[in-house]
């Protein structure tokens, strides 16, 4: 585990992170890159994280959502179909519960990467003494 993994442990979650090889290799690249670049390449870290959140959201809906209710539905309707469909089919159900399982985490792992981009960029800016945001950062969709 990494120390900023272990910092999610207690109320502290800054220190750990800041500890991070990741973290600090950030910090190196970005040594003395002007505010003004840093602050566009801020802008499109929150730009790309908004929009993991919104392919996120549709992930969701289209690979859990939408299914289970379809599932929950036949389940009820039919329950007894489904359940010989699932006994004769096992290979398939299971390829199914991985890929309704693999794919939103799949997502979600990607827009947990893209919120620790926008979390370090916000510590460097910090650091650094700058203006806390942007207007265009601010912005909440």
């Amino acid at each position: 585990m990494t120390p900023g993994a272990w910092g999610y442990l207690g109320n502290d979650f800054i220190s750990g992170f800041r500890r991070n090889r990741s973290t600090n290799q950030a910090f190196a690249l970005l040594d003395g890159v002007p505010d003004a670049q840093f602050d566009a390449l801020s802008a499109l870290a929150n730009l790309n994280a908004r929009r993991q959140d919104q392919m996120l959201r549709a992930v969701i809906v289209a690979y859990l959502t939408v299914p289970l209710s379809g599932v929950a539905i036949f389940a009820e309707v039919a329950g007894g179909s489904l359940l010989t469909f699932i006994r004769e089919h096992p290979e398939f159900a299971i390829q199914i519960a991985i890929t309704a399982t693999a794919a939103p985490l799949g997502y979600f792992m990607s827009h947990w990467r893209s919120r620790q981009i926008v979390a370090v960029l916000d510590l460097i800016r910090i650091e650094r003494g700058q203006s806390p945001y942007t207007a265009l950062e601010l912005r909440n969709e």
